[in-house]
């Protein structure tokens, strides 16, 4: 399966310490929708908005074992979707995590910045979320 990321999982030991995967990704964009910050938090959520582009990174050929981690870290305020992505001039089918109608609520009106992500709450997001516990390796550098 391909996977269109646009928030923390950009960051390829951040993907690979949650899901495995050591795949290079390759920038990409996804018309017609917005990221913005959510409430209380230092990761992006993804609504559909006309108009509107995010853009991210597509990783290709995940395995069903780094799907099933992927759905268990991105839990119910999730919905894995199946959407058209463009990468290197083309088109492609890519699933991506959006925003659970039922959380829409927690959708913050700021966008949200991978620059500042790093720059600002990448130590401890690393550090202390809850979605990384036991699933750190050796290979992650996160222990």
């Amino acid at each position: 399966m391909d996977l269109f990321v646009y928030g923390t999982l950009m960051l390829p030991e951040i993907m690979h310490a949650v899901s495995g995967y050591a795949g290079t990704g390759m920038p990409a964009r996804l018309h017609h929708h917005r990221r913005r910050c959510l409430v209380g938090e230092s990761y992006p959520a993804i609504v559909p908005q006309r108009g509107e582009h995010v853009d991210g990174v597509l990783y290709r050929d995940l395995s069903v074992r780094q799907v099933r981690l992927l759905d268990r870290f991105e839990g119910s305020m999730y919905q894995r979707v199946t959407v058209a992505v463009e990468s290197r001039g083309r088109v492609s089918l890519a699933a991506v995590y959006r925003l659970a109608p039922a959380y829409r609520r927690r959708l913050h009106h700021v966008a949200w910045s991978l620059q500042q992500f790093v720059a600002r709450d990448r130590k401890a997001f690393v550090s202390g979320y809850r979605g990384f516990r036991g699933r750190h390796t050796r290979r992650s550098g996160y222990e």
